[in-house]
């Protein structure tokens, strides 16, 4: 990850403020929530090259060769309310796959509750937990891994039929020498991510459900 055009390129006001990059961790998430737990500020952004531990939905390891993909973590600050409370993991699979849309012309979508696929194959997962830090303030850690440079041969065997990178699906892939940017892709998704968290805050709801329908995976055909 070239962390220099991350940071001239990102055009946030809030997510990116504070940027942590490392080459190996255990989980990005686990790091930003030691780090929200001892009040870091809103938007701090955990980024790893690669992880040893991983994890998605109901713990399940999320596979993940390093540099090729993007494992990110936030820290983010709003009170949830409790019709909210499923709405970071939403927020999260919607910027992934507006940037992925937008910036690649690739049809991403949304398989409810966290996960986005491009033609029925997962290319990225979000999980969000939930904390307190010292002071009793909840805040909640929105943490995403996106497949962007990915071979075949990348993935285990058992999920090569289910899984996809951007790189992959692009119509490009054929060429060996074709590769996504990860700092650029990540600038992109980090936009959409803040304009639906501002939404979030102001209690927009309506808003977000409105993009997610647009973005929402047609399960008729699953």
């Amino acid at each position: 990850m070239n962390v220099k055009v991350l940071r001239t390129t990102l055009q946030t006001r809030l997510i990116g403020c504070q940027i942590k990059h490392y080459s190996q961790v255990a989980s990005t998430n686990d790091l930003a929530l030691a780090r929200g737990k001892i009040g870091a500020a809103e938007g701090t952004l955990i980024i790893a090259e690669h992880q040893t531990a991983g994890r998605g939905r109901y713990g399940r390891h999320w596979e993940a060769p390093s540099g090729k993909g993007l494992l990110v973590s936030v820290v983010l600050k709003h009170r949830l309310l409790r019709d909210q409370v499923t709405l970071p993991n939403l927020i999260g699979a919607m910027a992934i796959a507006a940037a992925i849309r937008t910036t690649y012309r690739l049809d991403a979508r949304i398989k409810v509750p966290n996960d986005v696929r491009i033609e029925k194959k997962k290319v990225a997962g979000v999980l969000t937990e939930l904390a307190y830090d010292a002071e009793d303030h909840p805040f909640f850690v929105l943490g995403f891994g996106v497949n962007v440079n990915n071979a075949l041969e990348d993935f285990p065997p058992e999920l090569r039929g289910t899984a996809t990178s951007v790189r992959m699906a692009h119509p490009f892939s054929e060429n060996q020498n074709f590769e996504i940017c990860r700092a650029s892709l990540l600038c992109d998704i980090l936009c959409h991510l803040e304009k639906h968290y501002l939404q979030l805050k102001a209690g927009k709801t309506d808003l977000i459900m409105n993009e997610f329908e647009v973005l929402r995976e047609d399960e008729s055909c699953d």
